[in-house]
């Protein structure tokens, strides 16, 4: 099946948006794993990409390309931010996150360490999401297999190499072309490319 992370995002589809956060907390430190990239990421609002406001634009403001979509908000839970689409008008509209965001003080059950994680043991609560600069853990009852879990569990994904260590914003600016970051996009997270020299989310196939 191919499953799309954070939205489901049609063209001519335009609602309001809410950003919220709290949902996932990014833990400092280093026991080993991927080298960050150098590309932006999620721990602040840049730099965005050359298409992109530096602030979240006006709705219904001109815009270009048709089809970019430019996130703003602090959460490394894409799902947490608030996202804007450049519609088939060439105007900006705020979208809505459609995410599920967890009171701030959930983070709070996220492991110190990416190599702390205890890996399939059960977890609450529900749809937390931990990031680490090796990679990116998961506390849900699906990690993208044909069937679920009754109960929570954990489950992570290292950081690709050659991509940033935080997950980048949608519209950050990249150097890379083609350069394919999966962030745990079958387990409730996002994969996302670089292409025309900013971050554009993609459709990944995920185990059915």
């Amino acid at each position: 099946m191919m499953k799309r992370a954070g939205w489901a995002l049609g063209l001519a589809t335009a609602m309001a948006a809410t950003a919220c956060g709290g949902t996932v907390t990014s833990v400092a430190g280093n026991d080993g794993g991927s080298s960050p990239g150098s590309d932006g990421g999620p721990g602040s609002d840049g730099p965005h990409g050359p298409f992109c406001p530096a602030s979240p634009p006006a709705a219904a403001a001109a815009c270009q390309p048709i089809g970019l979509e430019c996130e703003y908000g602090t959460d490394p839970n894409a799902q947490c931010n608030q996202l804007f689409l450049c519609d088939p008008s060439g105007t900006w509209q705020e979208m809505t996150s459609g995410g599920i965001c967890l009171p701030p003080d959930a983070a709070a059950a996220c492991p110190a360490t990416y190599a702390s994680v205890p890996t399939s043991k059960q977890c609450s609560p529900d749809q937390l999401q931990c990031d680490y600069p090796q990679g990116t853990c998961f506390c849900t009852t699906n990690h993208g297999g044909p069937t679920g879990t009754q109960n929570p569990t954990w489950g992570c994904v290292p950081t690709p190499p050659g991509c940033p260590s935080t997950r980048p914003h949608l519209g950050d600016a990249c150097s890379q072309p083609n350069l394919d970051c999966n962030y745990g996009a079958c387990s409730g997270g996002i994969d996302v490319v670089c292409k025309g020299g900013f971050w554009q989310e993609q459709r990944v196939p995920c185990p059915v």
